[in-house]
């Protein structure tokens, strides 16, 4: 499906700012955007880097869980594109090596290479300091696995301090590098409150969802049958919050992400200051992203799957590039995608990303100079974790669908199904204009019928145009 990897890229060119910067990305995992913070609230480290860049308000991934919205950031391809569809395990194999990915393209046109903490894209990880050196990452230090309860509190300050000590040790490389820095919370929340108890945290002033939806009946089934699942990982919440008891368990829910935000804020802190202490701050671009949301009792729902809500896609985008600052503190509405972070950070670095295979992202170092434009009216969505449907047999949890400025529209259905006809699926529609909860779904009205079948055509082009690679297709 993939050539092999070049020996040596193209000769890499500056960008518009004449200079090649490093690289430093700090990651999250399962951090939606959508979190309304109480009044007292803060996140500094999130604040300071969105007031030295441009916020991505309205960036997503393009699938979800953990491993399949990775894939998409390190590689620029679409889950299906690059077989990364659940995550990696017995069922799921690794990213293949031969895909390359934001290491492989940096690292050929001359920039020195770290990964540091959760990883997430090959089922074993090790100790050793070259392990990740067929994805294009010189050193690899203190990996990370799946996630398992708690480990997001106990391992993220090592993952810090290792950060830290990295970026005092290359404070005088005249080499460009790239160093990503992946934490594992807020994930701790997954298991939430199963493992934890719910008042071990101050009430930082968090609020029952807006949207909290007791009957998910006008939605499709797999949303219903996933609710079952967050009792059984993270233990049972309330499924109607009428009750004053019950909207105090879930606003206590709301602390604890509230308090693992904090968590990864301070840690953010130390590793910003770092990067100050070492000189080096005037020539790295600071990239801040999560792999995927939370729903966070968005729809009574929580953790990650096959939803097409915003509280599961819409996740942070900050780039910040101190040779702009005429954009410094400035929001970008438009559309964005994982697929996109590749062909970016490849053009901050110099680098034509495309020389190393079939691209459909888009490079958006313009939008760091003109906020207020565009480079897509719609992106794809895509999602076939098979544990995001439990395995149960005949349960419609593979989504092919789109997001553009106004609407969500998603089809579910089965592995078997995906390139079936319309009788084979289930469908779901918001218009986040009118309904910015996404509660009324409009595949329920016949009146939308002519929408409906507008943006499910868009689908199909929109398979046809982004699953297309290579020549091969992966519907």
């Amino acid at each position: 499906m993939f050539a092999a990897l070049p020996a040596v890229a193209a000769q890499p060119t500056a960008d518009a700012t004449g200079s090649r910067p490093n690289l430093l990305i700090l990651m999250t995992d399962q951090e939606r955007t959508e979190v309304v913070l109480p009044s007292g609230f803060s996140l500094p480290a999130r604040d300071r880097v969105a007031s030295d860049g441009v916020t991505f308000g309205l960036h997503h991934t393009p699938t979800a869980p953990c491993s399949p919205a990775r894939s998409t950031v390190f590689t620029g391809l679409h889950a299906p594109v690059n077989g990364v569809l659940d995550n990696v395990g017995a069922a799921q194999p690794d990213l293949s090596a031969t895909i390359p990915t934001l290491g492989t393209m940096v690292k050929a046109a001359g920039y020195h290479t770290c990964y540091i903490g959760k990883w997430h894209l090959t089922q074993n990880i090790t100790t050793d300091p070259a392990y990740l050196t067929p994805y294009g990452f010189d050193e690899a230090i203190d990996l990370l696995a799946g996630g398992t309860p708690n480990e997001g509190t106990q391992q993220d300050p090592g993952v810090a301090q290792q950060a830290e000590a990295w970026l005092a040790a290359h404070a005088a490389d005249s080499q460009p590098w790239l160093c990503v820095v992946s934490f594992v919370n807020p994930h701790d929340m997954m298991f939430c409150p199963r493992f934890y108890r719910l008042d071990d945290v101050p009430d930082y002033g968090a609020a029952v969802p807006t949207n909290f939806e007791s009957d998910l009946s006008s939605k499709p089934p797999v949303q219903t049958v996933w609710r079952g699942e967050n009792e059984a990982v993270g233990g049972a919440m309330p499924n109607d919050v009428a009750a004053p008891d019950d909207a105090h368990q879930w606003r206590q829910w709301g602390n604890w992400y509230l308090e693992l935000l904090r968590r990864t804020d301070v840690l953010m802190s130390d590793v910003l200051d770092a990067l100050d202490a070492s000189g080096r701050a005037a020539d790295t671009v600071v990239v801040r992203l999560a792999d995927h949301g939370e729903m966070g009792g968005g729809h009574g729902l929580r953790q990650k799957g096959a939803m097409i809500y915003q509280e599961n896609l819409r996740v942070p985008l900050v780039i910040a590039d101190p040779r702009r600052p005429t954009t410094h503190g400035s929001t970008s509405t438009a559309l964005t995608s994982h697929i996109d972070v590749v062909p970016t950070l490849a053009s901050l670095a110099g680098i034509d990303a495309t020389a190393f295979g079939p691209l459909v992202g888009h490079d958006l170092t313009v939008l760091l100079d003109q906020p207020g434009g565009s480079v897509r009216t719609s992106l794809l969505v895509t999602s076939d974790a098979t544990s995001s449907g439990l395995g149960l047999p005949g349960l419609r949890y593979c989504i092919r669908g789109v997001l553009t400025a106004r609407y969500s529209f998603g089809r579910y259905t089965t592995p078997d199904g995906i390139d079936g006809p319309p009788s084979g699926y289930t469908f779901e529609c918001y218009d986040r204009l009118a309904d910015p909860g996404e509660l009324h779904n409009l595949a329920n009205d016949p009146s939308r019928a002519s929408l409906l079948k507008d943006l499910n055509d868009l689908v199909n082009q929109l398979i046809a145009d982004e699953l297309q690679v290579g020549g091969t297709a992966h519907a």
